[in-house]
């Protein structure tokens, strides 16, 4: 018996295609619910800021011994490494040593100089030695600045008299000060003086120790390394004073306020924060950093865009370090 299913396949075909179509419609909705529900702005290259206080060295030397590690809380005056300085005991003595020299010629010369001036008469003939050697002596003093090119002259004739066999007698003349040989003199001395300051400074710096209290963060430091005067070592920072930076482009303001909740890893760790400001980049670029502290990032690379500020919560146990770079996902719901 031959069965009819021509009226059957169609009425399949017809409500078939109508499902069909239906679970599509469904799922595009779908999709789309969970995409509007979802959607995120991801902005790479976040970075962890702060205001970081640089602990430098104060002298050159070699690192002996490192004594906190990397995230240790540290209180003011804390010795967070000792350093080998280069300067030796015998240094600082040849600096007294030239200190005091110079001090010496200063106060002579202040004074003024006291010479013999050549009085000459004929007949007799002075001895042609004592008349050599105060002639050498005056032109010793002429080359260092403390008698004129006259005087120098006249103790030139005066050998010269005495070398002919006519008779010399001398007296005893203070010179008055000459004004530019006083200032050669007290700049000789100040520069003694600042070499034996620098000197004694080094030979005392040997412990590096943290200029505040905080969290301290090793800059580029390990036994046996060599370092400079003023080479940063060390920063310190409260780790309750850290925030993330990003940075968008000025058409996503619209799309951005106060509040928002911001995704991203750091130290291995998710964390979940807000949005606390949005700076303009004006602004942004006009804001200075307290007095005696330093941003992670002084030139700013971002100068034409948002600055999007976002907290970091409690982070007990993880230690986030600034200038930790993430990638943020700022919900847009």
């Amino acid at each position: 018996m031959e069965v009819d299913i021509s009226d059957k396949a169609h009425a399949v075909i017809k409500y078939g295609f109508v499902t069909l179509l239906a679970l599509a419609f469904l799922c595009a909705g779908s999709v789309w619910l969970y995409q509007s529900s979802h959607r995120t702005l991801s902005i790479v290259e976040a970075e962890v800021v702060g205001h970081m206080v640089q602990a430098r060295a104060r002298a050159a030397g070699t690192v002996e011994e490192v004594l906190i590690n990397d995230g240790d809380v540290v209180a003011q005056g804390q010795v967070l490494a000792k350093i080998k300085v280069k300067v030796s005991p015998d240094q600082i003595q040849q600096l007294e040593s030239n200190l005091a020299l110079s001090k010496r010629n200063l106060e002579e010369l202040q004074v003024g100089i006291v010479t013999m001036q050549p009085v000459f008469g004929g007949g007799g003939g002075e001895d042609v030695e004592a008349a050599r050697s105060r002639y050498e002596k005056t032109q010793f003093l002429y080359d260092v600045g403390g008698v004129s090119a006259q005087e120098r002259d006249a103790a030139e004739a005066a050998y010269q008299q005495a070398l002919a066999g006519g008779s010399v007698s001398y007296q005893t003349v203070t010179l008055p000060p000459n004004p530019e040989s006083i200032r050669r003199a007290e700049l000789q001395v100040r520069q003694a003086e600042a070499a034996l300051a620098a000197a004694q400074q080094a030979s005392g710096a040997t412990e590096l120790t943290a200029p505040v209290a905080g969290v301290a963060y090793r800059v580029d430091i390990a036994e046996g390394k060599d370092i400079h005067p003023g080479e940063v070592v060390f920063r310190i920072g409260d780790t309750g004073d850290l925030w993330i930076e990003a940075y968008a482009a000025p058409s996503y303001k619209e799309l951005l306020f106060v509040g928002q909740m911001v995704s991203y890893t750091l130290g291995g760790h998710d964390f979940l924060g807000s949005v606390t400001e949005i700076v303009e980049p004006s602004e942004a670029n006009g804001t200075d950093a307290p007095k005696g502290t330093e941003g992670t990032r002084p030139d700013n690379p971002h100068a034409d865009k948002l600055t999007i500020r976002i907290s970091i919560p409690s982070h007990e146990g993880v230690l986030i370090r600034p200038a930790e770079r993430t990638t943020v996902k700022v919900s847009l719901n």
